[in-house]
């Protein structure tokens, strides 16, 4: 590719295009899908250590479940994101998603050993209850601010009972989780300097929680995964409090703000699409593919970087080793060659082989199935128990890593 046609590109690295809504990126992404599904892009100048390469962009749904399934060539261990961030830091906020096998393996292996089918069906029935208290009460008040009184609830609430985190932590682990996560926002943070300190300062936080919490476990072990956890062992030896502290910081951050955030988009989803809210409250029998259509259309999180490790070809375009290329899942959830009316919201959907939990390999989502299970459980209930739902205009977090919305406003009205 000439630099020519290189700066043809349109721009998907640059603080402008994120701070825009994904509505208004969608057309950006629809004409690289078109014309260039694997893109050379400009370093992005966004983010809590801007970057100083560039990268390809990849838009299509092939491409990106191709380097998600070849973790042999499309490696981690030198970052997920647009940044480039000191790999020991990486590995003390993202834990095993920034290693590569064996390494990865390995410790994955230890954590999917926590979640045993006796661990898993307890958390099951706990959740549905929660999902029960939590939306009644939103019904009952009429709606209220959808993030704060509806979608971060059951989430936070789920992981802290995973984790054995007490009542007392939990406000801090919350606020921490959410300033990880939203540290590319100018409402939080101005320059890259704050931005850096924002991050650094919620990872110090959770791996404070983690550290009392493993020294209180390993005195006393629970019934928790914390307690599983702390009391295994990797290659025949215990796990470091780095190691456990890692694990921690991911669980608390992926498994909170993805979540909420698709609970948040799928009620404006259901909002602006009343027919499917009235198909879905009188078929029951279509909330697995209404879940899984809420999704694809919310993606959660909007991208993921791998690093060549040879030479390869990707829709005729040659990657050299060493190159960076990051899969925009928010594109590749809306291809029109994968998705038939891909800009519809259509809960009947099925096949839909979205890559909101990635697109497989070694990395897909460890904890896809408990997202899961809170979305059933909150729009079960919903459905039960809502009429018809209205929101407000919704505020976007200004983010290239999460498709966030930090407030709207919902009314509903129960049945």
């Amino acid at each position: 590719m000439s630099d020519g046609e290189r700066s043809a590109m349109p721009n998907v690295s640059s603080f402008a295009f994120w701070s825009q809504p994904a509505s208004v990126r969608a057309p950006t992404f629809a004409e690289l899908r078109r014309s260039a599904p694997v893109s050379f892009q400009e370093p992005s100048d966004f983010g809590m250590v801007p970057s100083e390469r560039g990268f390809w962009a990849l838009t299509r749904h092939e491409e990106v479940v191709c380097v998600s399934r070849r973790a042999d060539v499309f490696r981690s261990g030198q970052g997920v994101g647009l940044g480039d961030v000191p790999i020991d830091l990486l590995e003390l906020n993202a834990s095993f998603l920034v290693m590569d096998p064996p390494r990865h393996t390995a410790l994955r292996r230890v954590v999917s050993g926590a979640f045993t089918p006796k661990r898993v069906a307890l958390l099951q029935a706990g959740i549905e209850e929660k999902a029960r208290r939590i939306v009644d009460e939103f019904v009952e008040s009429g709606g209220g601010e959808v993030v704060q009184d509806l979608s971060s609830k059951l989430p936070l609430w789920t992981i802290c009972e995973m984790m054995g985190v007490p009542e007392s932590m939990r406000s801090d682990l919350y606020s921490a989780a959410e300033a990880q996560l939203a540290s590319q926002d100018p409402e939080f943070a101005g320059d890259a300097q704050e931005r850096a300190t924002m991050a650094v300062q919620a990872a110090q936080t959770l791996h404070g929680i983690a550290a009392e919490l493993c020294s209180a476990r390993r005195a006393h072990r629970g019934d928790d995964v914390l307690s599983t956890l702390v009391h295994s062992e990797l290659d025949g030896q215990p796990l470091s409090d780095q190691i456990l502290g890692g694990i921690f910081v991911l669980f608390s951050t992926a498994g909170n703000d993805t979540t909420k955030n698709t609970t948040s988009h799928a009620l404006k989803l259901f909002a602006d699409n009343p027919a499917q809210w009235r198909l879905l409250t009188n078929e029951s029998s279509l909330m697995a593919t209404a879940v899984e259509e809420v999704l694809r259309c919310a993606t959660p999180v909007i991208h993921f970087r791998r690093t060549a490790t040879a030479d390869v070809t990707l829709a005729g375009t040659l990657i050299a080793e060493g190159d960076a290329v990051v899969m925009f899942y928010e594109s590749a959830n809306v291809d029109e060659t994968v998705f038939p009316d891909a800009q519809r919201f259509d809960i009947t959907r099925n096949p839909n082989p979205h890559v909101a939990f990635g697109g497989g390999g070694v990395h897909f989502c460890l904890g896809a199935n408990l997202a899961r299970t809170q979305l059933r459980a909150l729009f079960s209930r919903l459905a039960e128990r809502v009429w018809s739902i209205e929101t407000g205009k919704p505020d976007f977090l200004v983010s290239n890593f999460i498709n966030g919305i930090k407030r709207m406003p919902a009314r509903v009205i129960a049945r």
